[in-house]
């Protein structure tokens, strides 16, 4: 068959794959710019067979969707490395995302100490160094679940059994066969950047951010590990850890519960946060909001307000929002950028309202670009906070002026608790993007196609202003909710399947659904009318 690749054609035998025309090309040379292969917006690894007449590209280590499977690479190469030291039945757990590394434990509980990771380290080295190969391996359906079932890898199973299908692909490195949601690199030897870090119960596997090739230095995140660690643990209290679990509720009937579980959840740490605020003292006079897209925001701002007004305190809320440049005709905004707000009106206000002062609101209109202003004027009476809420609320530019005891730092994340299986975890990220793509078709007419195609200019702009100010937190507010991965499901995938192979995000939507296609789906109907997701998801459930 002919391959078009590096503007030349490749005669190769039939059922050749992308690593067969990198040999034909290249020889046995190894590059961190071709690790896997892009063909008709599909992303594939080095072994799969390519049709007749594909036209193919490379897709480099330090991109997206190599970023991600020097991931899962490397989570199989820990995988070989504890099985290698620890006996053919061991494991470990990958569990979340804690800066640029995964948190990572092992099943029995025990607690890994310097010397114990330094050794797993070294198994690690020898087999990256080793360049052992990854082969991809077809197995039929039945035999798979079979060996699951007779392994105990319940969870799993029953995640296998919902897609039947006359057989799939594993990849196998050594004597150890696995699943990963999405390609692997060729072999081993890629794997050259990572260290282990004691991060009790467990460790972190650390790995170079997206775009860099060494690990940058390491930045404790107690507060989030906080955060993460007891909402896993609440997960196992309620019985609900994985997605399993999850798919088993929604068909039991059983979902509704943990729906008001982790709505009561919520509202028990809105309250919590309502009463330090009005119990402190001297009391705070600012309240800032902040956390990245789709982090629901809006939301946990109006039922905070309620939880106040229960206390007997009054804020008034101000919208960073309202407070940007305004734009002249033609003129392209970056809304992700300091810059883009009129950062001395903030001040001036703000300034004048906590002297007591009477002051007037500003409201920008997105659409026009311009600002206007309130009728209504504002007055802040006795021990009356002021609530600002904005990506940019956490940076000190903004606030400076009022005394740091007098204010109060608020960051929302959705961290997301629950993992497929062992070694497949749920990305924070993946959470807050179909949120997005969901309210961006309800309520800017957006397709999918555009929200994905803004996303990295987004992301962008949450890591230069928003997480370099995360650490100013006093509190971390975890917006996500166990359940609603399968209400997002019945929204995002129609909207994805409308992204044509022609489209450069083709390959982006399609890992999104290979994403969400373990989770059963839920009617939105199940989602209670205060819920943060229904600031994503719209409409009320009537009766």
């Amino acid at each position: 068959m002919d391959i078009f690749c590096e503007n030349q054609i490749c005669r190769l035998p039939a059922g050749s794959s992308a690593g067969d025309v990198w040999r034909y090309l290249h020889g046995d040379t190894v590059s961190e710019e071709a690790v896997l292969a892009e063909n008709e917006g599909a992303i594939l690894d080095f072994q799969t067979p390519l049709p007749d007449g594909a036209s193919i590209s490379w897709v480099p280590v330090h991109s997206k969707h190599g970023h991600l499977a020097y991931q899962r690479t490397l989570i199989m190469l820990l995988v070989c490395a504890v099985r290698s030291i620890y006996g053919p039945e061991a494991d470990i757990q990958v569990k979340h995302s804690l800066g640029n590394g995964l948190y990572c434990r092992f099943p029995d509980g025990h607690i890994p100490l310097a010397g114990e990771l330094a050794r797993l380290e070294k198994a690690m080295r020898a087999i990256a160094e080793e360049g052992r190969p990854i082969r991809q391996v077809f197995i039929q359906w039945e035999d798979a679940l079979c060996f699951l079932k007779e392994k105990g890898r319940t969870e799993e199973a029953e995640l296998l059994a919902r897609h039947p299908c006359p057989s799939f692909g594993v990849y196998r490195c050594g004597d150890i066969t696995d699943y990963y949601f999405g390609p692997m690199l060729p072999h081993m030897g890629y794997i050259r950047s990572f260290c282990l870090v004691p991060y009790a119960p467990g460790f972190l596997l650390r790995f170079p951010a997206l775009g860099e090739r060494e690990i940058g230095p390491y930045k404790e995140e107690p507060l989030f590990a906080k955060v993460f660690l007891e909402a896993e643990e609440w997960g196992e209290i309620i019985g609900c850890h994985d997605v399993a679990e999850l798919n088993r509720a929604i068909e039991t009937g059983e979902i509704r519960k943990l729906i008001a579980m982790a709505e009561a959840r919520h509202e028990k740490s809105l309250g919590y946060l309502a009463d330090r605020i009005s119990s402190q003292k001297p009391k705070i006079r600012l309240v800032c909001i902040a956390g990245p897209s789709s982090a629901g925001k809006t939301t946990f701002m109006n039922r905070l307000i309620i939880q106040l007004w229960v206390n007997g305190v009054r804020p008034v809320m101000v919208s960073l929002d309202d407070f940007y440049r305004e734009r002249t005709a033609g003129e392209n905004i970056n809304y992700e950028n300091l810059s883009a707000l009129d950062v001395e009106l903030f001040q001036k206000l703000m300034g004048e309202l906590l002297e007591g002062r009477r002051i007037r609101l500003p409201r920008f209109d997105f659409r026009t670009g311009k600002r206007s202003w309130s009728d209504e004027e504002f007055q802040l009476g006795k021990d009356q906070p002021v609530m600002v809420e904005g990506l940019h609320a956490l940076n000190p530019e903004l606030t400076h002026f009022v005394p740091g005891y007098q204010c109060m730092h608020i960051y929302l994340g959705a961290l997301t608790q629950l993992s497929i299986n062992s070694h497949n975890r749920i990305s924070t990220t993946d959470t807050r993007l179909l949120r997005r793509l969901v309210r961006d078709s309800r309520t800017r007419g957006m397709t999918a196609e555009g929200t994905l195609a803004s996303w990295n200019r987004v992301r962008r702009g949450e890591e230069e202003n928003i997480f370099l100010f995360q650490g100013r937190a006093e509190e971390i507010f975890n917006t996500a909710l166990l359940y609603e991965l399968p209400v997002l499901k019945k929204k995002a995938v129609p909207l994805l399947r409308q992204i044509d192979r022609s489209s450069s995000q083709y390959a982006e939507a399609q890992r999104l659904l290979t994403f969400l296609m373990p989770f059963g789906e839920l009617d939105d109907s199940a989602v209670p009318d205060h819920s943060i997701l229904r600031e994503f998801i719209g409409g009320r459930h009537e009766g």
